[in-house]
């Protein structure tokens, strides 16, 4: 029987990725941060799997990753804990090196140490936000990095720093990941944000939703199909890099239109720029408007991710639309508000 240690399991894809690697019939150890609060409703379904163990650690705590890699004796490490919140990075800079780029390198030492390189395979969760505001059109494993803010700056650091360990002989894949969600993203995620604030404003509990950039696009796809495309990366016989995407994009305001008319609310757009609004096309009231607060600067507007490569090795490719992920996003919030 095949061993995981999954580092972030409690967050969206690592819940997700235990699921899989205990159907594909792994014994999954899953690595949590000491907390007084319960981290565990994304995981609740799997508690009780006799094959599924929690382990406490912290990225920036080597001797605590120390511990969780000792104890688990992995045949595989999937680290997807971060601090994830890109807007949120710059009030916290020295925080989100330190668990995003320092944590990668903590857990690299840690193997190192216990002899275990050779043994061991690696998978380092990555973003296409390394990519930055870069002017190509369409993103690849082989597109110039130009990070723009500290969340992308350390995901980039752990990048090159995975690439120079595999040079080196280490099994370490990485996947950069295009945006990617589901009903287990948080309400801190535009996505999640704006699917509750849909179904509060159906039901008259909030009055209005305030967004940054509208015309934004996103390469959006599913947090199931991502953590499928992590397993098969890390079947393959060498480590690489590969983009998980859907070469598809949508932009925020024809988001936010595809969400309201799941509710049955036709949205009506006025005005330009930050003086945009969007108002029920019933009953005029408003229902979005601009707040620049929540638009990031100097932000690529229309990143399209190119898989072909994972396709091509991995036999690889997304099988949920944006239609089925606002679907699955809107029913649940429908039965949580």
């Amino acid at each position: 029987m095949k061993k995981a240690l999954i580092t972030g399991v409690t967050g969206q894809d690592g819940s997700y990725l235990a699921e899989l690697l205990l159907e594909k019939g792994y014994e999954v150890y899953g690595m949590v941060r000491m907390s007084s609060l319960d981290s565990f409703s994304r995981i609740k379904n799997i508690l009780k799997n006799n094959n599924f163990h929690i382990l406490y650690g912290d990225m920036t705590d080597e001797s605590s990753l120390y511990r969780a890699v000792q104890t688990s004796t992995p045949d595989e490490i999937y680290n997807l804990a971060a601090q994830s919140h890109v807007g949120l990075s710059s009030n916290f800079s020295e925080y989100t090196a330190n668990v995003n780029a320092l944590g990668v390198l903590r857990l690299i030492n840690v193997v190192n140490t216990l002899g275990l390189q050779n043994k061991i395979k690696i998978y380092q969760a990555l973003t296409s936000d390394i990519f930055g505001n870069i002017e190509d059109d369409v993103l690849n494993e082989e597109t110039q990095i130009k990070p723009i803010n500290p969340y992308s700056c350390a995901k980039a650091y752990a990048f090159l720093l995975t690439k120079n360990y595999r040079e080196q002989g280490m099994y370490i894949v990485n996947g950069i990941a295009f945006a990617h969600e589901s009903e287990r993203r948080p309400e801190k995620f535009v996505t999640r944000k704006i699917t509750k604030a849909a179904v509060r404003i159906k039901q008259g509990k909030q009055d209005k939703l305030s967004l940054g950039n509208i015309n934004v696009r996103r390469d959006w796809g599913h947090a199931k199909d991502f953590v499928r495309g992590m397993y098969l990366a890390m079947q393959q016989a060498k480590p690489d890099d590969y983009v998980f995407a859907t070469g598809i994009t949508t932009s925020l305001k024809e988001f936010c239109i595809k969400v309201f008319s799941k509710l049955g609310m036709d949205l009506e757009f006025k005005g330009e720029g930050n003086d945009i609004k969007a108002y029920d096309a019933k009953t005029g009231k408003l229902i979005i408007d601009i707040d620049p607060q929540f638009t990031r600067k100097n932000e690529k507007l229309n990143p399209i991710g190119d898989y072909s490569k994972a396709e091509k090795i991995l036999g690889w490719k997304p099988h949920y639309t944006i239609d089925d992920i606002i679907d699955e996003m809107v029913k649940r919030d429908l039965l949580e508000e």
